[in-house]
């Protein structure tokens, strides 16, 4: 069993986290979502206060980097002044993810926008849900791009028009509620997990004392329980290039290389205009899209791809040598080298087993495919074996002392026994837990 003797560092806006470069702190996005004025207003508080980038998460949130101490109340009040925290208590409580597409989907069967909105009020309304740690995730699944996941604490999945399935960590309660239900229903999950988990301090409905599936079977109550696996078929590929929407608009998604917006980015956006979604693969749709020939041509020319073949696509590092002091390497470095160095259209080989890698040769063996071949290999890349940020399904790339880097494949929870880099004060660590990677 899991124990936390402390709460997790997982950083917000009111309560930043140190690293080598400044402050971070992370901005939630419910559903992902931000539109132009927002972003722009946001890429001024990162111009005047921080590095000037904003960087995206694999839970579709931004952070802003290289903050001081003494700015940090301007920070808070300029973001809360873009509508983007709406409660100082509930910061880090609104972790929301749906589809980029919520709302538009065709294929969905729930209109996910609202469903979206009303669980952050819903949140926002519940004072004792700022117990809640940083890391527990609600998923929103409408029916169209598969967002549930089993490492989701709650999740709603769309199994009738209007109609959501509530799981937990990948387990069905038997409990189906209407869209106009479902935001209480999530409150009334979190509060039965706050219970549930008593003085465990437990981050996460799997890490409960009794395990999922018995909070699952609580919460079902003598309703039927299904308890087929959560995780849906993967789409090919994320959402990249011109997307159908249900109206006679269009969506236009774009990879952010390294997940990282420059203010060259930023601009390219805001002049867009358009309604945006942040996904979790560190990209970017912009949605209801009237000309979408002239939306791609933009964003190429800012240097956002949308190329669903562009070598950028399923390479992501964490902040590297310079922002982490734990870190060996700067790994964006070498993750951008990586991906230049690659074919665009190349067969996927797949990937050795504990390889070691030389990022300024290459390694012949990794090749990276086109991303509508479901045995792409996407790599993160990271400084030490904390692994940060590590996306689902990637092949974990781990620096080593001597300039290589070690290939943790996909589904492999083991990582090397390298070193760990020298101690941080971004994430101190539980004697009796693992570091939380979610």
């Amino acid at each position: 069993m899991v124990v936390r003797d402390r709460n997790d560092a997982c950083p917000g806006v009111v309560d930043a986290s140190p690293a080598d470069d400044g402050l971070i702190a992370r901005v939630r996005l419910p559903g992902g979502r931000i539109d132009a004025a927002r972003l722009r207003e946001l890429a001024d508080v990162a111009r005047r206060f921080g590095t000037g980038d904003v960087d995206l998460t694999a839970r579709a949130n931004v952070q802003l980097r290289g903050l001081r101490e003494a700015d940090l109340p301007a920070v808070a009040a300029a973001v809360a002044a873009a509508g983007l925290m709406p409660s100082r208590s509930h910061d880090r409580v609104r972790n929301i993810l749906a589809s980029p597409l919520a709302g538009r989907d065709p294929h969905a069967l729930v209109a996910a926008d609202t469903v979206v909105t009303a669980i952050d009020h819903a949140l926002c309304a519940a004072p004792e849900l700022t117990a809640l740690s940083g890391r527990f995730l609600i998923g929103v699944d409408d029916g169209g791009i598969p967002i549930a996941s089993a490492r989701h604490d709650i999740d709603l999945l769309a199994v009738a028009r209007d109609t959501f399935a509530v799981h937990v960590a990948g387990h069905d309660t038997g409990r189906r509620v209407p869209a106009a239900e479902a935001a209480e229903a999530v409150v009334r999950v979190a509060h039965a997990f706050l219970a549930e988990r008593a003085d465990s301090g437990a981050w996460h409905v799997r890490e409960l004392p009794a395990g999922a599936a018995a909070f699952a079977a609580a919460l079902a109550a003598g309703r039927a329980r299904a308890d087929r696996p959560t995780d849906r078929p993967r789409a090919a590929r994320p959402p990249i290039g011109v997307l159908r929407q249900s109206d006679a608009r269009s969506a236009v998604g774009a990879t952010v290389p390294l997940g990282r917006l420059t203010q060259r980015h930023i601009a390219a956006l805001v002049a867009l205009d358009a309604d945006l979604a942040i996904t979790t693969t560190r990209g970017v749709v912009l949605r209801d899209v009237t000309d979408p020939a002239a939306t791609v041509a933009a964003l190429e020319a800012a240097g956002l791809p949308c190329d669903p073949a562009s070598p950028w696509l399923g390479v992501t590092a964490c902040s590297g040598l310079g922002a982490c002091r734990r870190a060996l390497a700067d790994v964006r470095a070498d993750a951008a080298r990586h991906a230049l160095g690659r074919p665009r259209t190349a067969a996927a080989t797949g990937s050795p087993p504990a390889a070691r890698v030389d990022p300024h040769r290459g390694d012949p063996r990794r090749v990276d495919a086109h991303r509508d071949d479901p045995r792409r290999d996407d790599t993160h890349w990271v400084g030490c074996t904390r692994a940060c940020g590590r996306p689902a399904g990637a092949t974990l790339m781990v620096a080593r002392e001597d300039g290589t880097y070690e290939a943790v494949p996909a589904g492999n929870p083991a990582l090397p026994a390298l070193p760990a880099g020298p101690p941080s004060p971004t994430a101190p660590t539980s004697p009796t837990a693992p570091t939380d990677r979610s």
